[in-house]
């Protein structure tokens, strides 16, 4: 495949990437600590420890809480690194498509996690989740090369790049099987080295088969791994790094064996077990990069790499936190806020208690604001076209782009962060969703490429109350739907009557808005669509018995007032009329969740 450049990723993407590999290759190595100090059942309960964010004072629980710590940090690190890079560089670049598929293999080895613990750790799954853990590094790995990889051209598949794919899915089933071995407690029944019960075929049941198998498959991968070495080094189309990493993988893989041999001799101290899991990953790690600089296209005369992007300098470098604050949107974050704490309060039926209302107001405002800002980073083009947006902080020139996305990441990632450390890890989890479904599945995906973008798009905001609901009560039961189904719907009539009121601006910028696409009489029918399908939604409820007279009285005002300014809009569509209509749904939905707070404070009327 040609191609003539490929913008370079910049070094805080590198870093990014680089640090992710790091923080990959501990949690593999603690999970092995975990296993071989049998430290597992110290939490015997997931994703909490004892039903505690922090272990009892116990080793072999801090052991496991920390692994588990460790993983939510480098899922974090994830996430961030596939966001920088879908901002910096094509999604189909080839760093970006690595990253994105560690994402769901993540999720899977999380899951297995929890399954282990729950299931008490059986073989099966340990060998699983050790599996997807090695695949997941060496995306991570992939992506770092492609990174740091300035050439362009056709993807070459040498002998020796062919040989290294061939080593390393032997020793990718090598750790499986030492995985299998020590899971299974296979290693007692050949408690000596190399042979087994002094002979090389023992027939001692499955365990000593599996026992000799993973010995075996040391053998073929030191044969293939000494092939590989001898190639890298006399073939002269092998790149340096290519060479280099071969070598390094061999004389890891001549450590690994030696600390086998110690491991059995020590009678298969934990120690000893841990060091040979570190090693021999070690070994993959080498191997991962070896194949990858064996592969790495060739440049082809007139190609070239674009460089990074050149920093864009501020002209304002004493604009000050000010500037920072109106990346994050302050009117829309005290929206969001207030929904939150609407869903808090209707969950707690009264005031929740201070503590846990501050830490939920400080992560709301955190994540809100960060995916605010990596929004205003997105759409630093068009912000300075529009009148309404011409003077934000990023169109003026108040703050440096890269430190918009920096700053954006970073505040998203503490307020999970707080979230989880002082709330609970679902609401945490739904924080999170509501920063990437704005930031990511809005801004990026939806905004400029589809009508439906402000539809599918309102779940973002639609995530507050819920998130409010779950630090309050850990769980998401049906009134919480109810009020993200409030806000979803409420969204569409809301935001289409104020693109009614700034149609030119969206007109300049040609954002597919639904005024824009399809003009004011298809606008105001689906305004009106949405406004009685909401309206049916927020008498659910009372239906079913979860809120009573002095919601269903006050909400059929608040219900009413909204039809009849949504009908006065289709019948005459003017910015006026439009104007009250956006006006008035701020009230409404401020005394909707109002009025659900004080019928579940003063009981079911």
């Amino acid at each position: 495949m040609y191609q003539t450049s490929r913008r370079m990723p910049s070094r805080v993407l590198r870093a990014l990437i680089v640090l992710t590999a790091i923080l990959m290759y501990l949690l593999i190595v603690m999970g092995g600590v975990v296993r071989a100090f049998r430290a597992g059942p110290g939490c015997p309960d997931w994703p909490l420890c004892y039903g505690q964010l922090l272990p009892p004072p116990d080793p072999t629980a801090w052991l496991e809480w920390l692994h588990r710590f460790i993983a939510s940090v480098v899922g974090l690190f994830l996430v961030a690194a596939t966001a920088v890079a879908w901002a910096e560089v094509t999604i189909t670049h080839p760093v970006t498509r690595y990253l994105a598929l560690t994402i769901p293999l993540l999720l899977v080895e999380a899951g297995l996690g929890g399954l282990a613990v729950i299931r008490d750790l059986p073989s099966e799954i340990v060998a699983l989740h050790l599996a997807l853990s090695l695949l997941t590094i060496a995306l991570v790995l992939l992506a770092a090369v492609h990174a740091f990889h300035p050439r362009v051209g056709r993807r070459r598949r040498t002998s020796v790049a062919r040989i290294a794919d061939i080593t390393l899915t032997l020793m990718y089933i090598f750790i499986l099987s030492g995985a299998l071995v020590t899971s299974t407690g296979a290693a007692w029944v050949c408690p000596e080295w190399p042979l087994c019960d002094g002979r090389l075929l023992p027939d001692n049941g499955i365990f000593s088969l599996i026992n000799v198998a993973h010995r075996y498959m040391s053998l073929l991968v030191g044969i293939a791994l000494g092939i590989l070495v001898y190639q890298a080094g006399t073939r002269r189309e092998v790149a340096p790094p290519a060479r280099r990493w071969a070598l390094v993988a061999g004389g890891l893989f001549v450590l690994g064996g030696a600390l086998g041999a110690v491991h059995v001799w020590t009678r298969f101290h934990a120690a000893a077990n841990a060091a040979h899991l570190a090693v021999a990953v070690g070994t993959w790690i080498a191997l991962v990069m070896a194949s990858a600089h064996a592969s790495l296209p060739v440049p082809v005369e007139g190609e070239r790499a674009e460089p990074s992007r050149p920093r864009e300098r501020s002209h304002h470098p004493r604009a000050g936190w000010r500037a920072y604050v109106g990346l994050m949107k302050p009117g829309i974050v005290t929206l969001l806020v207030i929904t939150t704490l609407g869903g808090m309060v209707i969950a707690a039926r009264g005031w929740p208690q201070w503590r846990l209302l501050f830490w939920v107001v400080i992560g709301s405002i955190l994540s809100a604001g960060g995916a605010n800002a990596l929004n205003s980073y997105h759409d630093r083009d068009i912000d300075g076209l529009m009148s309404r947006t011409a003077r934000r902080p990023l169109p003026q020139n108040l703050v440096p782009p890269r430190n918009a996305l920096i700053f954006g990441i970073v505040t998203v990632l503490l307020g999970t962060l707080v979230m989880a450390w002082q709330v609970n890890l679902l609401t945490a989890l739904l924080t999170l969703i509501g920063a990437i479904w704005y930031a990511g599945v809005y801004t990026r995906l939806l905004k400029r490429r589809t009508v439906q973008n402000i539809v599918i798009g309102g779940g973002a905001g639609a995530m507050a109350p819920v998130v409010g609901w779950t630090a309050v009560t850990g769980r998401v039961d049906f009134l919480a739907l109810v009020l993200f189904a409030l806000i979803f719907l409420w969204t569409p009539p809301h935001t289409w009557a104020f693109t009614i009121l700034v149609l030119k601006d969206y007109e300049k910028v040609n954002i597919p808005m639904l005024p824009v696409v399809r003009g004011l009489d298809e606008t105001t029918r689906q305004i009106l669509l949405y406004t009685w399908v909401m309206v049916g939604v927020t008498l659910l409820p009372v239906f079913l018995g979860l809120l009573g007279t002095a919601y269903l009285v006050g909400m059929l005002i608040l219900n009413g007032i909204f039809l009849y300014l949504a009908y006065q809009l289709r019948r005459t569509p003017e910015k006026s009329i439009a104007n009250r209509l956006y006006q008035y749904s701020n009230a409404y939905l401020y005394l909707g969740f109002a009025l659900m707070a004080f019928d579940r404070m003063g009981g079911l009327l």
